[in-house]
């Protein structure tokens, strides 16, 4: 190699990293920390809600029963979400309101289109509906695991 090959590939070694550093990335918006961290939590109640490894474990399904349970899992995944997004709009309104819904605290309190009770009443529907169409496709030996797997998330709560 000679020494102008050399002179070009050390420029382009030292120059690259500049050039990439100076393109730089646009600032994305960041939600404050407390907005984090309620839709961190919000995901976690409804993955926990939602979430068939701990109601199917120490059940062993046969293929065709994963496959019926396949369709379940995404119905009520569009469900909870949809209810999730309600929730949120409903927090969204509260605030642009000055108000909030029922568990805060230090400002004015008036009902909302969903408060904390009625998300909490709704997502307790939905859970009773998913593990109920769930329970329809288990085998008799299989529904009783089932029931004691929904009992013992029950008591977890």
């Amino acid at each position: 190699m000679n020494s102008l090959h050399k002179l070009a590939v050390a420029t382009l070694i030292v120059a690259a990293p500049s050039l990439s550093f100076a393109q730089g990335k646009a600032p994305h918006p960041t939600p404050n920390k407390s907005e984090r961290i309620t839709d961190k939590i919000e995901r976690s109640e409804l993955n926990f809600a939602h979430d068939q490894k701990l109601l199917t474990k120490g059940i062993r399904m046969t293929s065709a029963e994963k496959k019926q349970l396949k369709p379940i899992e995404k119905k009520y995944d569009a469900d909870y979400r949809d209810l999730l997004q309600k929730a949120k709009a409903a927090d969204r309104a509260a605030k642009k309101n000055g108000t909030v819904s029922g568990s805060h605290q230090g400002l004015k309190v008036l009902p909302q289109p969903l408060s904390d009770a009625t998300f909490q009443s709704q997502l307790s529907q939905l859970q009773t509906q998913e593990r109920t169409d769930m329970r329809a496709v288990l085998t008799p030996p299989q529904q009783s695991i089932f029931d004691s797997n929904v009992t013992k998330l029950s008591t977890r709560k």
